[in-house]
């Protein structure tokens, strides 16, 4: 299904008419005729925003793309981590929780450091580039 067959669909599961739904939208009547009719097929990310609240629904669910949840799961820490971890607190310096976590959750394309070198690289280079020292 498309945008308009999806808001059309969203539309009259909750029982809301056209005008009903541009009102609570916040849209024109005729805004939302025109992409119920695929008159209108790119509106602005600010409409489907509108639109998708009204319908108690994700622009994911009007464009027929698959939901991305975020969690706040913790993440894994790789043995090298933690023993960088360890290798900080015994020099006197030990990390933040919040500092674990982003390291933790740090990769590129796919990869993660894989040594204490690597951590230790990874975690100066960001304590410079933000300036953490002298927060």
């Amino acid at each position: 299904m498309g945008l308009a067959e999806n808001i059309r669909r969203l539309r009259q599961q909750k029982q809301l008419s056209q005008p009903a739904l541009a009102d609570k939208a916040g849209v024109s009547k005729g805004y939302v005729y025109l992409l119920e009719s695929k008159e209108l097929t790119n509106p602005s990310l600010d409409i489907l925003l509108k639109i998708a609240n009204a319908l108690d629904s994700t622009i994911a669910e009007l464009i027929d793309e698959p939901r991305v949840a975020m969690t706040n799961a913790e993440p894994d820490i790789p043995e090298s981590l933690l023993q960088f971890i360890r290798q900080r607190r015994k020099a006197g310096h030990p990390l933040r929780e919040d500092d674990i976590l982003s390291l933790a959750r740090m990769q590129f394309r796919g990869k993660r450091p894989d040594s204490v070198g690597d951590w230790a690289y990874l975690y100066e280079f960001l304590e410079r580039t933000f300036d953490r020292k002298n927060s």
